[in-house]
């Protein structure tokens, strides 16, 4: 292996490549398009099937979400009648978590932001930090090509796209560059490539599309963990609500259909339950009313 004009050992070989920062830079440095032209048949395919697998990814991590969504419905009403409040008190379940009782009460739990981050300088046109976020993963030298015609920050966007799509390849790279509106192009002067059966008003509305569900796609993974551990709190608790027998009768008498929503909640496996149980429902608890 050579580097920088000097023959490199085996060891000293691998410790260049085991260096992602080092071997990215280096394909920065080597990287070119392929000759061969997408047609817009290719286009319209890779699109379709990017989309339809976006929608059932962003699908999948807006489960959480749904799951408090319908625990909020079903605790919102019963939490308004002070009898109900009275009786929790009593159970020594007046408690409720606090970013569920933020959502009953149409509240958003608080989030973080993050301070904007400082530019910095770019390494052959590509930015560092899509150097930084693509170092543990094998990139062709084609996908910095395509990641090299856009702005930083949608060189940005595209990279924590292809991590968390796992599509780290040069089509789909293709993809997003052909996808970039001219705004956030590097070089908005440069003509866009045409498609022979793809007209330029179909192309934009392919690009407001794509980005719109690459939007939502990012959005949701961003906060699906946290929404994960808001529901295993929010479980947890209807655990020991369902544990006191006047809680159950309360509800099954004043508020039968919320009880329903929140028994099917919790009659989904989650954790080990789920995994020994892959394609079955998770056993139903039956509590009784006195």
């Amino acid at each position: 292996m050579k580097a920088r004009g000097k023959v490199l050992g085996l060891e000293a070989a691998y410790r260049v490549l085991q260096n992602s920062r080092t071997r990215h830079t280096a394909l920065v440095e080597e990287m070119y398009e392929p000759a061969r032209l997408f047609t817009g048949t290719w286009l319209r395919r890779t699109y379709e099937a990017e989309c339809e697998r976006t929608r059932k990814l962003t699908a999948e991590a807006q489960i959480p979400r749904d799951r408090l969504d319908t625990i909020v419905r079903a605790m919102r009403d019963p939490l308004k009648q002070e009898p109900f409040r009275r009786l929790l008190s009593a159970e020594g379940l007046a408690a409720v978590p606090k970013t569920l009782a933020q959502r009953i009460n149409a509240e958003q739990p608080a989030q973080t932001s993050c301070p904007p981050a400082e530019p910095k300088p770019l390494i052959s046109g590509i930015s560092s930090e899509v150097l930084d976020l693509l170092q543990e993963w094998y990139v062709p030298p084609q996908v910095f090509a395509s990641l090299r015609r856009m702005l930083p920050e949608r060189q940005l966007k595209a990279a924590k796209l292809m991590i968390a799509l796992n599509r780290a390849n040069f089509h789909y790279a293709q993809l997003l560059s052909t996808l970039t509106p001219v705004s956030q192009l590097a070089d908005p002067s440069r003509p866009k490539r045409k498609f022979a059966s793809v007209t330029a008003e179909q192309l934009a509305a392919m690009e407001i599309e794509f980005d719109a569900l690459n939007d939502e796609f990012l959005h949701c993974a961003s906060l699906c963990g946290m929404w994960a551990l808001e529901l295993m709190a929010a479980r947890s608790y209807l655990d020991r609500l369902m544990e006191s027998a006047r809680v159950v009768r309360y509800l099954a008498q004043n508020f039968p259909d919320q009880l329903a929503k929140l028994q099917t909640i919790l009659d989904i496996p989650t954790g080990r339950e789920a995994l020994a149980q892959p394609s079955r429902s998770g056993r139903k608890r039956k509590h009784l009313v006195f």
